[in-house]
């Protein structure tokens, strides 16, 4: 077959299956991609088929850059988008503009990178979802992290993540798994981290994907270094470290990895030689974040060889490269390392002001990393929704032909979803509309949430709005203190978010009051989800330290829409009214305002 498609001319149609083959190979088995994308631009210079040289070079250049050829890489790329832009090619000139802001962002020109990244977002919001949009967001993703903007990560590996899935292999899956794992350990969120990577591996093991299993070794074993496992880190890095068929940044990742390991390990004359591998290859690769990775770990050598001076220049060299990665994880550990090399050598000045440094990026990476974990919650559950959603329309469509308009229509809330999703994760940079304690909502984000609900429904569909409010909390406060009362609001919350569907909403509206808001539920459905609720909450036990709490209950007041009223100063205060009734009454239950 291989000769068959060398000498004889391909039609346009095989030159483009041939172009897909080879990028759906490109996560697994790069040599197979350079092999198919030669044979699709062999046969389309034959024809003079532009189109199917475009994406040939586009699968070349992958391969090249993935080889660290940077240089010859962004050579092949630049005429991409003109020559796609001139065929009226999207999808094409999307893909051109990814591969040069994933050229760019390798060099840390992170301006230029940002500008053809848009580039690319712009062209994807016109073309329906491919492979090709996995290769956008999975870089969107990574170069979020390079960039140091952690909280765009997971979003768009999760989006690269429902694009693996649908129209790629177990090794896109593998990739997009692995790359989730690396941006939460980078949050310093390793308990997260390693299910996602043990998953990983298990798809490796079970599709016999090798080429990929070295780099998800590597980002498990650095999670192991980051919770004081080295032995168990080197060990399942050992097949790896002489291995000479990894690319160049895998290489010097896996080298720089065993080092750290053998440092703390304390076999210092391997970890000599691992590190010198990790720094040739960095170089060769001209990969700025394993540059400075190797140097981290070169310092650390130093260090345990009571080389202080030396530790020193190795730190101030990775500090240095920070201009081109911002990676969260990179930054603590060189201001960390720089402190206590400073205090070594009784420099207490510089030493205290590098670990102010250290400390700041600690805690802005411990919000985010709260934050991010928040988000993954959110996103999981909104993907899970949709793809079930999804997968039920198909199965139907299979049967009936007739229900390709309802496919359609689920496909439309897909992508109304997704941009959901993204205003979500813009929402999470505005501290404002955050309750610091509960992660909720808070009271003036959730009257803006309503009013648009409201404007959206128009009496099309019932809308409840219950007010919550914990029974006799002061005296949970007066009798086991303020923080015991904070750990019954968190566990409050987060028992009645469990409850609730993606749809649905809750804030705190203040003090021990929260506020829902049901989308197409009557008062009635509203008082059983209440009831339900509260028997699981009257279970629940709250614990901290010594301290027990159970049995506790709540009040609510529940407004209907437009039943109640039509504006949301009107809801809230008959919910407000009813609420007063639920206690008046003697607490521990929920009552629906009266009718007019």
């Amino acid at each position: 077959m291989v000769d068959k498609q060398a000498h004889e001319q391909l039609d346009k149609s095989e030159i483009d299956r041939l172009n897909r083959q080879a990028l759906s190979c490109l996560a697994s088995n790069r040599a197979e991609t350079y092999r198919l994308a030669q044979l699709a631009l062999t046969a389309s210079q034959a024809i003079g088929y532009q189109r199917g040289v475009g994406y040939a070079h586009l699968n070349l250049l992958s391969v090249l850059f993935h080889a660290g050829d940077i240089d010859k890489s962004a050579a092949m790329c630049k005429p991409l988008p003109a020559l796609f832009h001139g065929l009226h090619d999207l999808e094409g000139e999307m893909s051109a503009n990814v591969c040069l802001g994933s050229i760019a962002t390798r060099r840390g020109d992170f301006t230029r990178s940002a500008k053809y990244l848009a580039n690319a977002r712009k062209l994807a919001g016109q073309i329906p979802d491919s492979l090709y949009k996995f290769s956008l967001y999975n870089r969107l993703g990574i170069d979020a992290l390079s960039r140091g903007d952690i909280s765009a990560g997971p979003r768009n590996f999760l989006l690269a993540l429902d694009m693996a899935e649908r129209f790629g292999t177990a090794s896109h899956r593998v990739n997009m798994l692995s790359n989730l794992a690396s941006c939460q350990h980078d949050l310093s969120n390793d308990e997260d981290a390693i299910p996602l990577l043990m998953e990983a591996l298990d798809i490796i093991r079970n599709e016999s994907l090798v080429s990929q299993r070295p780099l998800v070794s590597g980002n498990l074993a650095m999670c192991l270094l980051s919770t004081g496992k080295p032995q168990e880190a080197l060990a399942l890095l050992a097949p790896f470290l002489r291995q000479s068929d990894l690319d160049a940044a895998d290489g010097a990742f896996i080298s720089s990895l065993g080092a750290h390991a053998s440092i703390l390990l304390m076999k210092l004359d391997q970890a000599r030689e691992l590190v010198d591998t990790a720094q040739q290859l960095a170089l060769m690769d001209q990969d700025y974040e394993e540059q400075m990775h190797a140097w981290l770990v070169r310092g650390m050598l130093d260090m345990a060889s009571g080389k202080a001076g030396a530790a020193l220049i190795a730190l101030d060299q990775a500090r240095a490269l920070l201009s081109h990665t911002r990676n969260p994880f990179y930054q603590q550990q060189i201001f960390k390392g720089l402190a206590n090399i400073h205090a070594r050598l009784g420099k207490w000045k510089n030493a205290y002001t590098y670990l102010e440094q250290y400390q700041a990026h600690f805690e802005a990476s411990s919000k985010s990393a709260r934050d991010s974990r928040l988000l993954m919650r959110h996103l999981e559950k909104e993907m899970k929704s949709l793809q079930e959603e999804r997968d039920n329309a198909l199965e139907k469509q299979a049967a009936r032909e007739a229900e390709n308009q309802k496919l359609e229509s689920l496909n439309k809330e897909l992508t109304h979803q997704i941009h959901h999703v993204n205003s979500l994760q813009n929402s999470l940079q505005e501290q404002a509309i955050r309750d610091h304690l509960t992660g909720l909502y808070n009271r003036r984000h959730f009257e803006t949430c309503l009013n648009a609900v409201l404007h959206e429904s128009s009496g099309q569909f019932p809308i409840a709005v219950v007010i919550l409010d914990l029974d006799f909390f002061k005296r949970v406060n007066d009798t086991y203190g303020h923080p015991f009362g904070d750990e019954v609001l968190v566990q409050f919350a987060r028992l009645v978010e469990n409850n609730l569907r993606g749809s649905d909403m809750m804030c705190r509206y203040g003090g021990e009051e929260f506020c829902l808001l049901l989308r197409d539920v009557d008062g009635a459905m509203a008082a059983s989800k209440m009831a339900t609720i509260a028997a699981r909450y009257a279970r629940l036990v709250i614990t901290r330290g010594d301290q027990r709490l159970t049995g506790c209950t709540f009040s609510a007041g529940i407004a209907e829409y437009p039943l109640h009223g039509e504006t949301r100063n009107e809801l809230l205060m008959r919910a407000d009214t009813a609420l007063y009734a639920a206690k008046v009454a003697g607490r521990n239950q929920a009552m629906v305002a009266l009718n007019d």
